[in-house]
């Protein structure tokens, strides 16, 4: 379209030039020269024109189809998010027989013993598993210093699930003073041991201190009177009778069943017997009462227990 209207124009100013220079033709006797110049007069007055309507001359913008037949449309990414996959959780089930808990009924670890001396070591143990422990379980030496202990002693009773036993094996003291340890722990009617821990895999033990020092042999525990049956409350009249192999101070505190005394103390100047000052325990309720000693220092042991009846009366 913009070729044909330049061509049209240009057609437009060679006719108007022409029409000009025929009005200025010489007459006959014009010669060759003059002619020449008028069409080179014309010639330039074309190429002017030209020129001028070149300048003068609108450009066309080129439209650009933005929907173009053939061009290839942007594809969309789709990114996938990967979750992390979900646990297994896996229920493991516990074994059929295991110990939950074991309590030092006497000899605590580090209890103080004389050199050769006898004793008896008892654990409370409980049944932490599912199965029922018979008869016919045992308690079984491990590893360790025996201390002169059986390699096994049966439980005799039948223990559910839940339920507790008393435990107790006899053993002496070595001649050498130092620590000694030994490792305990039980065993199915098959054969089958175990023990502590959530594999039953765990042992219990007894753990002692050999030695010359100071220790208390023995404690004896009293109350008066020794029942009651009359009003209430009631202070019962406690006291307790201490031997030690030496000279030195012992801390100590009764256990009783009303719950526990404070800590008290008890100096020997020598070896031999002594009682304590006497303790008064409240009593306000009818029903038995039980009282024991407890050394503190040095032995970490308790000695005996004594129960007797109380009945309030109105």
């Amino acid at each position: 379209m913009k070729k044909h209207l330049m061509k049209s124009k240009t057609w437009l100013v060679i006719a108007i030039c022409l029409s000009l220079s025929a009005c200025n033709l010489p007459n006959g006797n014009s010669d060759t020269s003059e002619i020449t110049v008028q069409q080179t007069s014309v010639a330039q007055t074309v190429v002017a024109m030209q020129t001028q309507l070149a300048v003068n001359e609108t450009p066309v913008i080129p439209l650009i189809a933005t929907n173009t037949p053939g061009a290839e449309l942007p594809t969309a990414t789709h990114t996938a998010t990967l979750l992390p996959p979900t646990p297994t959780i896996t229920n493991t089930p516990a074994p059929t027989f295991r110990i939950s808990k074991v309590v030092d009924v006497t000899f605590p670890d580090d209890t103080l013993v004389k050199p050769n001396t006898e004793f008896t070591k008892t654990w409370r143990v409980t049944n932490g598993g599912t199965g029922t422990w018979t008869p016919g379980f045992k308690l079984v030496f491990i590893s360790g210093d025996a201390l002169g202990g059986p390699a096994s002693v049966s439980i005799g009773q039948t223990v559910l699930p839940g339920n507790s036993i008393d435990l107790s094996v006899k053993m002496k003291s070595p001649g050498t003073t130092k620590t000694y340890q030994g490792k305990w722990m039980l065993q199915t009617d098959k054969g089958t041991t175990f023990g502590l821990g959530a594999n039953a895999d765990g042992s219990f033990w007894v753990r002692i201190k050999v030695d010359q020092n100071l220790a208390v042999t023995a404690a004896t525990v009293s109350i008066t009177p020794a029942d009651h049956n009359g009003v209430c409350p009631v202070n019962l009249a406690i006291t307790a009778s201490v031997t030690t192999n030496t000279s030195g101070k012992i801390t100590y505190y009764f256990i009783t069943s009303l719950g526990n005394s404070g800590t008290m103390e008890l100096t020997f100047d020598a070896a031999g017997a002594k009682t304590t000052p006497v303790y008064a325990l409240p009593v306000t309720t009818t029903g038995p009462v039980t009282v024991s000693f407890y050394n503190d220092y040095p032995n970490h042991q308790e000695f005996g227990a004594v129960t007797i009846p109380v009945t309030c009366v109105p």
